[in-house]
């Protein structure tokens, strides 16, 4: 990859991050210029054409890998020419990036939301950088880059269960919510398995409805905006964990001792949050 494509990366994704925060609608600058009936809409729109962005410019830099023609990718017919796109590129820059949206949202201070932003768009250029690498396995950088963007696919999750979860909306709205994140999530993390894609499409609708379940649970109980996000991801993290070490055939006493270790933090948590919000005057 030259220099001079990361350089133009770094500028379009810190240009894009912060563009969103400015022009956000609801809590912009220009927020009292907009009418209360187009907040939702125009906040929508912003995002989505970011994501786009974001989907495009991780797409054109797999794509442009020596050793793309490995992989079977999907084609478009226009007119009289053939287009190939990498649909596996968008997944975990367009959860970043809508996860950094609504996080920074929660922050009133501008500083927190500019460090948010510059780091943010630090971020996506790695996961870039790394899925440009995982294109051939004989890359000198492909372990690193598997490394690297399963830690980006965790920030991922931390970021849109906290905004979820911090919400507190009702568990019609919120569960699915959790349900359909953790299928993107889940398909990221599995798919470096290289199993077959009805598999990995299984196996994330499964994590999907057991994490919105749990969310589900979690609304009812007293437990904190904080230890309720931690929650969701560790149940996430084992889920996918276990479901890694099965389709790598890796699946042993000491994984099953590692991801019950961890269980049981979520569950110690849980009582923990609950207990410290029981009010013994009641």
């Amino acid at each position: 990859m030259r220099i001079d494509r990361i350089i133009t990366l770094i500028f379009v994704m810190a240009l894009t991050q912060g563009f969103l925060l400015v022009a956000d609608p609801t809590t912009g600058p220009f927020s009292n210029l907009v009418s209360q009936d187009y907040v939702i809409p125009l906040t929508v729109l912003l995002l989505t054409a970011l994501v786009v962005i974001t989907a495009g410019i991780a797409d054109a830099t797999v794509r442009s890998h020596p050793q793309i023609y490995l992989l079977k990718l999907p084609t478009l017919r226009i007119g009289g020419s053939t287009v190939e796109f990498a649909p596996f590129s968008w997944v975990l820059p367009s959860l970043l990036v809508v996860g950094t949206y609504l996080f920074l949202r929660l922050f009133d201070s501008p500083p927190v939301q500019i460090v948010g932003t510059v780091v943010s768009s630090l971020v996506l250029l790695v996961v870039i950088i790394a899925q440009y690498y995982t294109i051939g396995r004989q890359e000198r950088l492909y372990g690193w880059s598997v490394i690297g963007l399963n830690i980006a696919t965790y920030i991922a999750g931390f970021l849109l269960y906290g905004a979820i979860y911090v919400n507190k909306w009702r568990s019609l709205q919120s569960a699915p919510l959790v349900g359909l994140v953790t299928i993107f999530l889940t398909y990221e993390l599995l798919r470096q398995t290289k199993a077959p894609l009805r598999t990995l499409m299984i196996y994330s609708l499964i994590n999907g409805l057991i994490l919105a379940e749990v969310s589900w649970v979690l609304n009812y109980w007293l437990v904190k905006v904080l230890i309720g996000g931690i929650v969701l991801l560790l149940t996430f993290y084992v889920l996918v964990g276990l479901m890694q070490a099965h389709l790598t055939k890796n699946l042993n006493r000491a994984v099953l001792r590692e991801y019950g270790v961890v269980s049981l933090v979520s569950i110690l948590l849980i009582i923990f949050a609950v207990i410290s919000n029981i009010n013994p005057g009641v």
